[in-house]
């Protein structure tokens, strides 16, 4: 049996997942920041929700962890936080991350980008 360290994160955490279906009346609310954790290119390369706030996810864990030494940051503005991503894996752990270092009112798009995109074609 090898020596090896395991790399999987369990979390107490329950994040509530918000349908595709939704976010057009979210959007014309604007009641949401909505952060979207993937790359630049991803977005460049797959467009974007209109009012998406770009943090990849390593900045955006980044930006969790030292909000308490950037009063400005949006992450202290009590949200609501919808995060969001290409398929709604990514985004889940960054609110994850989130909610269990004590950001309030945290959300994931559930299908992230793609199913959002996909039910704007059809």
């Amino acid at each position: 049996m090898s020596n090896t360290v395991s790399k999987v994160h369990f979390s107490k955490e329950v994040i509530e997942q918000i349908k595709v279906d939704k976010l057009d009346g979210i959007l014309a609310e604007d009641n949401f920041t909505i952060i979207d954790v993937r790359s630049p290119q991803g977005i460049e390369s797959q467009g974007s929700i209109p009012g998406a706030i770009n943090i990849p996810l390593e900045e955006v864990k980044t930006q969790i962890d030292n909000r308490s030494e950037n009063p400005a940051s949006i992450l202290n503005s009590g949200g609501p936080f919808l995060f969001c991503c290409t398929g709604g894996v990514m985004s889940y752990m960054a609110a994850i991350h989130a909610q269990e270092n004590g950001i309030p009112n945290v959300y994931n798009l559930e299908g992230g980008h793609s199913a959002w995109k996909n039910l704007k074609t059809a």
